[in-house]
């Protein structure tokens, strides 16, 4: 295809954004959802944020001077997963450039020595499904992204749930680290900054669960799906279009359907490399 494949530039984003636009318009029209980039505002900034975030890499492919797809590679300081996403690439173009870019992209991961890749897939989108499938992707946690505003009162205590401190990061690291193998310590520390991350604290004044903030970017982790739901029912807000929970977790899906929560859309949590299944309740971001 004479491709040029080269780091996404600050005066690349204009395109960028708009191309993710477009890419995911298309497919919110084609299966009913709402698109996950609602805007060419909304696209332009998220490439814009994440070109200055330096745990970020953009990786951009063109031919003739065209932009035609971008993608991320995302680190996170302390942890062995790396995350990939968006994938974008304009509905016009034939085939071959998402290949392209993943390839870059699994290269990075390698080349830093990242064994562990993950993303969140959109099932409808089949060509994508097939695309990682193809780069050694395995499917394993079917999501939803669920949403309601304003989030239900719930009946526990409210001193059960309270803002987490960095002094709670190591107790939140190793119930994390029960679950899913792997601690998420930095993003909770960045959660925790931005004052949207909350810690339930059980009868005997120990730490049970934590959410680094309940919402598209962030993450949960909890003993028990009551304590999950305490999070998330004593959440003052919910950031961004949702936050997802796994399909397999019926009693949570049950008890947000209850609570009137209304199902967006579906995912796919996919992964390259080692992958310990979750021990125990849990909301994944977007990332992973």
């Amino acid at each position: 295809m004479g491709l040029t494949i080269r780091s996404i530039e600050e005066s690349d984003v204009e395109t960028c954004g708009k191309i993710g636009f477009q890419a995911h318009k298309a497919l919110s029209l084609a299966h009913g959802y709402p698109s996950e980039q609602p805007s060419i505002e909304f696209a332009v900034g998220m490439i814009k944020s994440l070109l200055v975030n330096p745990y970020s890499i953009g990786t951009l492919a063109e031919q003739e001077g065209r932009i035609l797809g971008s993608i991320f590679l995302h680190l996170f300081p302390q942890c062995p997963v790396a995350a990939i996403g968006p994938l974008t690439v304009d509905p016009s173009v034939k085939g071959g450039v998402g290949r392209a870019l993943m390839d870059t992209a699994l290269g990075e991961a390698r080349k830093r020595d990242y064994e562990q890749v993950r993303l969140v897939q959109s099932p409808s989108h089949l060509r994508s499904l097939a695309l990682y499938t193809k780069c050694g992707f395995t499917l394993r946690e079917p999501l939803f992204l669920v949403h309601r505003n304003p989030v239900p009162n719930t009946t526990r205590e409210k001193n059960d749930i309270r803002t987490a401190e960095p002094e709670d990061i190591s107790a939140c690291n190793e119930i994390c680290l029960s679950i899913h193998g792997f601690s998420r310590a930095w993003e909770l520390s960045q959660a925790i900054d931005q004052r949207v991350a909350t810690v339930n604290i059980d009868s005997s004044g120990s730490i049970s669960g934590y959410a680094a903030g309940i919402g598209f970017l962030g993450h949960a982790v909890a003993k028990t799906n009551e304590v999950l739901k305490a999070l998330i029912a004593n959440s003052s807000t919910i950031l961004g279009p949702g936050f997802f929970v796994p399909g397999r977790n019926s009693d949570l899906i049950r008890w947000l359907l209850d609570a009137e929560f209304r199902i967006v859309w579906p995912a796919n949590l996919m992964t390259i490399g080692n992958y310990q299944d979750p021990s125990g309740p849990f909301i994944p971001s977007i990332a992973y």
